[in-house]
């Protein structure tokens, strides 16, 4: 869930506690923005009008960038709880320039620790990376206290974020613990916020689930959903969401579809980017349990939600550009000596665009040749994948280089028809399928069935079983259009891949594309005329 990765988070944004001044040096007029300011905080965070209405009102009018920055910072999070991530994104590159006049460490850091987060919810991994490092270098700045603490904890869980969307779950867990344990020094309990609390315990559990090690995820997220926090109640919905992918890792089917049902009827929920999640993972559930008539049901509401919230993304990820060419366009403009550097700029940018949209037309083209080519030969069955001499192999046995055996004509027959047999019964999805229980099925030795596989099959045993369970794979994917519904690791685990990663892989290596890509392509090519292939 949440490629994903990715996992989805509220902005990083850290309760700010305005110190007082003494009030011979506040202005009749100061005082006023900081009483407003006062309840601003108080406004519930769902009356987001209100919130956008005073807000700008305090920011125009204030002359203390501190201030402005609490101010945009608390219009973009309103923004951003009710899943408007375009203005979100504005009014956080607002707090982001605030912070910048200010010249003050710790609101730079959270400004772009929070820009790194936005980053890590749309995929941009590189610019979110860029963004934290930036955040971590005015991080140094600041003296060892609690303040500081909670900072490296947020950026942690940020490492962690983006770790977990390059599918390096194990990198992840170790940076949501650090980011834990970072909270746990966090000697004044004031200034420990039950949020990121709660989003260090929910995401470890999560990047568990992720490493399949589904006891200690549910550990996790029962912790996290323990500890109280009536302002972020929403985060409630993302751990009960991946607790119920834990129960169906259990197969617990029953308890899991009663969890994300839960979810989908509150009527306070409204986050279609989960609730489209839900909709697949409610189907798939139903599927397991036989249920075809909640299957078909759940799996059109997934469909149907789904192309909406591709196209909100998107909307998102244009207002990500635009804000930064917004930004990096004013500070050119601030000296007329840097106009050049701008014209070159976009220069660059429009022939970056032209090349990046050639290399992905010519990509697209490759991809679908690739799969034209494959389904020709799964239609005619005349022959499997192209061989690969270095494929890498998730057979549990390695199959070294045998020295060549005399076989009679009427043993390798013997052979031959038992392997006929092992493929015609798809024997092959079994995970545990090795060298010696297959000779041992075939009432015969290793080295022999070794020895006609590679003089009859033009592989090795691992390459031999991987070519099947591909070919396999790609004949379900193309013949029954539920399988495109279907997750990565559970086409994996359905062809007799116990690695996820092994299979995209030998995937791409046997194909010459990857799952994603087949997938895309058999969406596009699939209609109710073409006759559907049957899986070997």
């Amino acid at each position: 869930m949440r490629t994903l990765f990715f996992v989805a988070n509220y902005l990083v944004i850290t309760a700010v506690f305005v110190q007082s001044a003494d009030s011979f040096a506040q202005t009749a007029s100061a005082r006023k923005l900081d009483s407003l300011q006062s309840v601003l905080l108080s406004i519930d965070r769902k009356e987001v009008a209100k919130i956008v209405k005073l807000g700008q009102y305090i920011a125009n009018h204030s002359e203390s960038h501190k201030q402005q920055f609490e101010v945009y910072s608390r219009i973009s999070e309103a923004y951003f709880g009710q899943n408007n991530i375009d203005k979100a994104i504005f009014y956080l590159f607002k707090a982001k320039a605030a912070a910048e006049d200010s010249n003050q460490a710790g609101l730079m850091a959270q400004a772009y620790g929070s820009i790194a987060n936005q980053y890590s919810y749309l995929n941009l991994t590189e610019k979110a990376r860029h963004y934290l490092n930036l955040a971590k270098s005015q991080m140094e700045r600041l003296p060892e206290s609690s303040y500081k603490h909670r900072l490296k904890a947020l950026s942690f869980l940020e490492l962690g974020n983006l770790d977990f969307n390059e599918r390096a779950f194990k990198k992840a867990n170790e940076n949501y613990r650090k980011s834990l344990a970072e909270l746990d020094q966090i000697g004044d309990k004031s200034q420990l916020n039950p949020y990121h609390y709660r989003r260090s315990l929910y995401n470890i559990g999560n990047s568990y689930y992720y490493l399949e090690i589904a006891d200690s995820a549910e550990t996790y997220l029962n912790r996290a959903l323990s500890v109280r926090d009536p302002n972020n109640q929403s985060l409630d919905y993302y751990i009960k969401a991946t607790l119920g992918e834990v129960y169906a890792k259990k197969k617990d089917y029953p308890r899991a579809i009663d969890t994300l049902q839960a979810i989908v009827r509150d009527p306070a929920f409204h986050n279609n980017s989960l609730k489209t999640e839900i909709y697949l993972n409610l189907s798939l559930n139903y599927k397991n349990l036989g249920d075809d008539a909640n299957y078909s049901i759940y799996n059109e509401k997934y469909l149907g939600l789904k192309s909406a919230v591709d196209s909100q993304d998107l909307k998102a990820i244009n207002t990500v550009f635009d804000v930064e060419q917004h930004d990096l366009r004013s500070k050119i403009q601030d000296s007329d000596k840097q106009f050049k550097w701008l014209l070159l700029l976009l220069l660059g940018i429009v022939v970056a665009s032209a090349a990046s949209f050639f290399y992905l037309n010519r990509k697209k083209r490759r991809e679908k040749q690739i799969y034209q080519s494959l389904i020709a030969r799964l239609q005619n069955e005349v022959a499997s994948f192209s061989r690969k001499p270095d494929v890498d192999q998730d057979a549990p046995i390695s199959d070294e280089e045998e020295p060549r055996y005399a076989i009679s004509a009427a043993v390798e027959q013997a052979i031959l028809e038992g392997l006929e047999k092992f493929e015609s019964e798809q024997e092959f999805r079994n995970p545990d399928i090795t060298l010696p229980n297959l000779a041992t099925q075939l009432k015969t030795n290793p080295a022999y069935v070794s020895a006609v596989i590679k003089a009859n099959k033009n592989n090795n045993f691992n390459g031999y079983i991987n070519e099947l369970r591909i070919r396999y794979i790609c004949a379900k994917l193309y013949g029954h259009p539920e399988y495109l519904n279907y997750k990565i690791s559970y086409l994996a685990e359905d062809s007799g891949f116990v690695s996820h990663s092994a299979f995209s892989t030998i995937f791409k290596k046997v194909t010459g594309i990857s799952p994603s890509s087949f997938i895309r392509q058999a969406g596009k090519a699939h209609s109710p005329k073409q006759d559907s292939i049957p899986a070997s």
